[in-house]
């Protein structure tokens, strides 16, 4: 709406915009592009021309007369005033004020108070007129509109227990893996154990001395070595034989049945 209509211009106009929404559809936009004409007080209401933009398309509708049931409590009349406006061929002329005989000559209409702004239904009843609440919000508004949001909770994390994940699980009532089961350290056997403890462990390694010795041998009389060389591997090698108690255990057995023999 043009700043130039005054406040009850602006507002007895566009309560008859909506009010004639369907009639006049494009009412509320030649309020918005016309301009005040010629206004008059006539002594019992208000008389003002409106100039509509000559530019704009002709109107969705071409309905002519005097149409509206907007009124207002103006300044101190104790009855409401009833505005109208005028079409011909669906385009705005006039805006009309008619104070039901009430004497309007000393009222200035463009500073004159006023408030409850209302229309008048079918059945006789006045509706108010409110913007705020017959004009409905921007879609728009929409978008900065957010659900309410279900306080959030962390998720406890998964746990795999498929067919991989089951075979991994020890199975019931068996006993916990030890450390050197599952770090690949084999534990000490039933077999080695009574091998140890038995009165006559394995003699392998008096036989594996006997066998290197005995390649030694071989080789120096093949290369010609020197017997310095085979007395030293000796002399080292029976020192760390005799070293071991259960060396000594199996070459004491060994003289024992050589003595039973002979």
């Amino acid at each position: 709406m043009s700043p130039r209509f005054t406040p009850l211009e602006t507002a007895v106009l566009d309560g008859l915009a909506w009010e004639l929404r369907d009639t006049a559809p494009d009412l509320a936009g030649q309020f918005a592009e016309s301009l005040p004409g010629q206004r008059r007080n006539t002594g019992s209401g208000l008389f003002t021309e409106l100039i509509v933009d000559r530019t704009r398309p002709a109107p969705l509708t071409t309905p002519t007369g005097r149409f509206g049931t907007v009124h207002a409590m103006v300044g101190d009349l104790p009855d409401p005033v009833a505005f109208q406006v005028e079409l011909r061929g669906g385009r705005l002329l006039h805006l009309f004020g008619d104070a039901y005989g009430q004497d309007t000559r000393n009222i200035d209409f463009a500073t004159v108070p006023f408030d409850q702004v209302f229309t008048i239904d079918a059945a006789g009843e006045s509706v108010a007129f409110e913007p705020a609440a017959l004009i409905p919000p921007s879609p728009l508004l929409n978008l900065h509109r957010y659900p309410e949001q279900e306080p959030f909770v962390r998720d406890t994390p998964h746990v795999n227990m498929g067919p991989l994940q089951r075979l991994q699980d020890p199975l019931p009532g068996a006993p916990p893996l030890s450390r050197d089961a599952l770090f690949g350290l084999s534990e000490t056997s039933k077999d080695d154990e009574v091998a140890a403890s038995s009165p006559h462990p394995p003699s392998n390694s008096v036989k594996s001395w006997l066998i290197v010795a005995g390649a030694l041998l071989a080789a120096t009389v093949t290369f010609r070595l020197p017997l310095g060389f085979l007395g030293i591997f000796a002399a080292y090698g029976l020192v760390n034989l005799f070293r071991r108690p259960a060396l000594m255990r199996e070459l004491g057995r060994m003289f024992a049945g050589v003595a039973r023999t002979r």
